[in-house]
């Protein structure tokens, strides 16, 4: 599987996220008590996206070829999960290898302070991930991050993190990729995608 450049311009138009937590659960007929059991290293982002029109066969030349670059299910490519920059002037890094679950220290956050809010993202080893709490750096720039869901992979002592533009690598869902053209090559492209790996 190899990982491909998705085009730049235009933006999408719009994009729905959704994780799915596979999970199961069980209730008792008569007490109607219920019991949840789930995964908590299961969890994978899913996502919609949409192109706004794109008018002119020369305009929509690299998109098409994106798409059949896809080959179907075969390959990947990062999806940027954010509108706009969340953080720029660091670089953070995990700070110690054997880290798991759902924290991980790390450090380079620059001077103290708070870098970035619940419900942001980070990314680590091309794993989407959402922080749970703020992450505020101390006066020696670490900082420990907590996030859902569970990072699947313990990343190696000074892993790069993406904090500017997060993304998710992504494939698709469907072996049939595509495009739609009306009069006056006025085309649509929209791409239903799964978080791979």
């Amino acid at each position: 599987m190899a990982i491909i450049t998705m085009p730049q311009s235009p933006v999408a138009s719009g994009i729905e996220w959704d994780l799915d937590q596979p999970g199961q659960r069980n209730e008792a007929e008569f007490t109607g008590r219920s019991r949840v059991t789930y995964l908590p290293a299961a969890p994978r982002w899913y996502a919609k996206a949409k192109l706004p029109p794109i008018i002119g066969e020369a305009n929509v030349l690299d998109w098409r070829a994106f798409v059949v670059d896809l080959d179907g299910i075969a390959n990947s490519f990062r999806l940027v999960a954010c509108e706009r920059d969340q953080i720029t002037g660091v670089s953070p890094v995990v700070d110690g290898a054997g880290q798991g679950g759902r924290q991980l220290i790390t450090r380079n956050w620059g001077a103290a302070g708070l870098k970035l809010k619940r419900g942001q993202f980070v990314t680590i080893d091309d794993q989407l991930l959402m922080l749970m709490a703020p992450v505020v750096a101390d006066a020696n720039g670490f900082a420990t991050i907590s996030f859902k869901p569970y990072i699947r992979f313990s990343p190696a002592a000074g892993a790069a993190m993406e904090v500017r533009r997060p993304y998710a690598l992504v494939s698709s869902v469907d072996t049939r990729n595509g495009w739609k053209v009306g009069i006056g090559q006025n085309y649509e492209i929209a791409f239903d995608v799964r978080e791979a790996f």
